[in-house]
């Protein structure tokens, strides 16, 4: 099996060589790799250039349209049925693909495979999902979980082009939590395998793709409206929307949270 990993890129110079390498070094190198560059406006271009490797290829988009787009762009081009992700400021640990590979063979109706990863903000490292979580609840029919969590992020992911075509891949009207709005979707339409293994380290440098909280504030009301009924079936409705309001009133954002969320579900609702 051959796969297809996209990587967006928007002013990443000092990031984007890591990231793509990462991929470029992998066990399994069966793979194309293509770079969608957002409109950057400093080196990337050149440093992107500068990487010789026959299975790279390198999009250079002349304005900036946002992560999705990029993603969603890099998918139309893409030659083989498995595709996946990874963030320009993010690194593959050098046995991913292979470890994930492996659970495509042993669960073939997988519409998405997923990892865990390390986050690395500043001097403060944790797991992802927590280690809390039990395997059972993180691999198979996971949808439940993930309706309270968001714990797959785009660069842990591995799954069929024709999954991600016909659940109509990344929503390009959310400013943020893109990934966890196309995880859920995905775990509607199937099973969710998991490497319980730790195969990424994603990193926070700056402004970076969900680093605005304003945006993951808009993002998380724009989730609740859209899994509402999900959610009340659950049972966990509200008490989503008391920790959204608990999260934001610790921010002192909480009046804007509270009307952006009227407007998501007034939205949702067709007012």
């Amino acid at each position: 099996m051959f796969v297809s990993v996209i990587i967006p890129t928007y002013n990443r110079a000092a990031t984007i060589r890591h990231s793509i390498e990462s991929v470029l070094e992998q066990t399994y190198d069966k793979l194309e790799v293509i770079v969608v560059d957002d409109g950057s406006e400093d080196e990337s271009g050149e440093i992107i250039r500068g990487i010789a490797d026959d299975r790279l290829r390198y999009i250079q988009l002349k304005e900036n349209g946002g992560v999705s787009k990029a993603r969603n762009y890099g998918v139309s081009l893409a030659e083989y049925e498995l595709i996946a992700f990874q963030d320009s400021d993010d690194v593959w640990r050098p046995d991913k693909l292979e470890k994930q590979i492996k659970l495509f063979e042993k669960y073939p109706d997988s519409a998405m495979v997923y990892c865990a990863y390390e986050f690395h903000n500043n001097e403060t490292v944790y797991r992802v999902p927590s280690e809390k979580y039990p395997k059972e609840i993180l691999d198979g029919e996971i949808y439940p979980y993930l309706l309270q969590n968001n714990s797959i992020g785009a660069p842990t992911l591995l799954m069929r082009k024709t999954c991600f075509e016909s659940i109509g891949g990344f929503d390009t009207a959310y400013p943020a939590l893109e990934d966890w709005d196309l995880a859920l979707k995905a775990a509607k339409a199937g099973r969710i395998s998991f490497a319980d293994e730790v195969l990424l380290d994603a990193y926070r440098y700056g402004e970076g793709v969900s680093s605005s909280y304003i945006n993951h504030y808009k993002a998380r009301c724009r989730i609740i409206a859209e899994y509402m009924e999900d959610m009340q079936k659950y049972g966990i409705f509200d008490r989503l929307i008391a920790d959204l309001f608990a999260d934001a009133e610790k921010n002192e954002v909480l009046e804007y949270v509270k009307n952006t969320l009227i407007l998501a579900l007034a939205e949702k609702k067709g007012v």
